[in-house]
């Protein structure tokens, strides 16, 4: 049995019917305007720091101590980064350029470290967490003294000194693991990590907006499933040309 296709012309789903369009009228909206917004790219070589208690040459390693090299290790790596949390802990106006402002963030970091040895024996492993701090410097516009107040669900923590709000989003890429070595006697005695760090930061404030509106959006009716042929939508795919034949390293 054939398998009928839709052939039917996708169509604004907020169109409301009818030949008579909807007039456009200026309308009021509390949005989140961005007054300011960067990215950043850095690459950060920060301490290990035991996540979970554990013994290492005999000691016991409390969670938050630095973590020691393990006797007769040669080599130490790290695997299994995850960005635990974000925080944002401290947002103050720049004190030379009005309108702006600093804005700190305390990245937290997760991962296991592996320590080995010179014949690459598994010697032990390790739960391990860093921090990194970062600034950012943007513009906000000027604080005020107006209080907000609100019962809507979410808007429980917004600032009543007229501050911005500011939003964080990163991701992290763990590069390296190595021992730190004393200066004086050139022993290992602890780990640092290179992590590279894209992060974006935003500030913005709750404000009211006047902007063009057709009026609300009426969604369309829900249509009919139509069987799908597997075969016919494996066919459809391109073939994964990369897959089989990885593009090679192109000279500048």
């Amino acid at each position: 049995m054939a398998i009928p296709i839709d052939t039917r012309t996708p169509h604004d789903p907020c169109k409301k019917p009818g030949p008579i369009p909807s007039p456009i009228i200026a309308e009021p909206i509390i949005a989140h305007k961005v007054y300011d917004s960067c990215r950043a790219q850095d690459c950060a070589t920060i301490v290990a720091y035991a996540a979970e208690a554990v013994f290492i040459n005999e000691e016991h390693v409390h969670v938050g101590n630095i973590i020691p090299v393990p006797k007769g290790a040669g080599s130490v790596e790290i695997d299994h980064l995850i960005l635990k949390k974000a925080v944002i802990t401290n947002k103050r106006p720049a004190p030379f350029r009005k309108g702006f402002w600093d804005v700190e963030v305390k990245f937290v970091f997760e991962y296991d470290l592996t320590f080995r040895n010179c014949n690459r024996e598994i010697i032990i492993g390790v739960r391990a967490f860093s921090n990194f701090t970062k600034k950012y410097h943007l513009f906000g516009s000027e604080g005020t003294d107006s209080t907000i107040a609100t019962d809507f669900i979410g808007y429980t923590n917004i600032p009543s000194t007229g501050e911005p709000l500011a939003m964080a989003q990163a991701k992290a890429i763990a590069l390296k693991a190595e021992f730190r070595c004393n200066h004086r006697d050139r022993i290992p005695v602890d780990v640092v990590v290179t992590i590279g760090i894209f992060s974006t930061m935003k500030l913005f404030r709750i404000v009211s907006l006047n902007v063009e509106s057709k009026g609300f959006c009426i969604p369309r009716e829900c249509e009919p499933e139509i069987p799908m042929d597997p075969c016919r939508f494996f066919d459809s795919l391109e073939f994964p040309t990369d897959t089989f034949a990885p593009p090679p390293k192109i000279v500048m």
